[in-house]
C-alpha cells in the first residue's frame, strides 16, 4: 500500500486549489496524530511540527497565491463529547482570511 501524496506535492497545487489541498492535508495531520497513543503532550507537539512543516511546505511549493507567506498554525488539543482526544488548528489571521475567502467562493458556485 503506498502513502497518499501530499497536496502540496501535487501539479495542480496552485491558486485557490492549493489552499483547498492545504485543508485536506491538515485534516490528514491533526486525524493522524489524534489517532497515535503516546502521551498528549508529546502528540501535540509532533503535530505542531509537522503543522508547521506543512505551512513551509505550501509556502515553497504551491503557485499562484500568496496565502502561506509568513503565515502559521496553532495546534490546540480538546476532548470531544465522547471523550476522545481531537487536535484543532488556529490559523493565523492572514491565513485564515485566505481560507474564508475560499468558503465564500465555494458557496457561491455551490447555490443556484
Amino acid at each position: 500500500m503506498t502513502t497518499p501524496q501530499w497536496g502540496y506535492e501535487r501539479p495542480e497545487c496552485r491558486g485557490s486549489f492549493a489552499l483547498s489541498l492545504f485543508l485536506d492535508d491538515m485534516d490528514r495531520l491533526v486525524t493522524h496524530y489524534a489517532a497515535k497513543t503516546e502521551n498528549l503532550e508529546v502528540r501535540q507537539f509532533q503535530a505542531q511540527a509537522a503543522a508547521n512543516k506543512l505551512v513551509q511546505a505550501y509556502q515553497k511549493n504551491a503557485r499562484g497565491t500568496q496565502a502561506f507567506i509568513h503565515q502559521s498554525i496553532e495546534i490546540r488539543s480538546v476532548i470531544d463529547d465522547a471523550g476522545r482526544v481531537q487536535f484543532v488548528p488556529i490559523f493565523s489571521s492572514g491565513l485564515k482570511a485566505c481560507l474564508m475567502e475560499l468558503l465564500k467562493r465555494s458557496n457561491k458556485t455551490h447555490l443556484h
